[in-house]
């Protein structure tokens, strides 16, 4: 049976329909066209942080801050910690902005209970000079993992809430 041009049009159309609304072409994408929704949300409480000052007053190029919290699958006080989130961050420009930011390599680990589970994250971003924690959200690489997570990539959202608590919101890409 020969087709013409506007049958063939047609049947192509609908051959793919099915394919669109299975893969979700109505939702817009996420950040950096990722999925609208991340691939999961966790929580860490209000992390413990340590400050290495290297003797200086202010600030230095090279001192370390590192934290611990515990990780959580929803916020608040009475949520069952399902993990631990680690960090550490080296500062590795001082007054690189007019703004007095300084730029700082943080390092994340987050690690989930009972099992080998984990992801490991990196970015480098501006805080506020002297401020130890940022109120604004900050993207990070996924840049690896174990278990469940054998060389995973994507991104990760960090948001402070008002809580204290840190919403993390994550995007894992084949």
């Amino acid at each position: 049976m020969i087709m013409s041009p506007s049958i063939r049009r047609v049947a192509c159309t609908l051959g793919l329909l099915p394919a669109l609304l299975i893969f979700g072409c109505a939702t817009g994408p996420g950040p950096s066209g990722l999925p609208a929704e991340p691939t999961m949300v966790i929580y860490n409480s209000p992390p413990e942080i340590s400050h290495f000052d290297l003797g200086d007053s202010g600030r230095t190029h090279g001192e370390l801050i590192s934290w611990h919290a515990d990780l959580d699958a929803v916020e608040g006080d009475t949520s069952t910690s399902i993990g631990h989130c680690n960090g550490t961050m080296q500062i590795t420009r001082l007054g690189a902005r007019e703004d007095g930011r300084c730029h700082r390599m943080t390092n994340i680990e987050l690690d989930w209970d009972d099992s080998d589970d984990s992801l490991l994250v990196a970015g480098s971003h501006p805080y506020k000079h002297g401020a130890i924690e940022t109120d604004i959200p900050i993207v990070r690489a996924i840049i690896g993992g174990t278990g469940t997570f054998a060389a995973a990539r994507g991104q990760m959202v960090s948001e402070k809430l008002v809580s204290g608590w840190y919403r993390h919101s994550i995007w894992i890409v084949d």
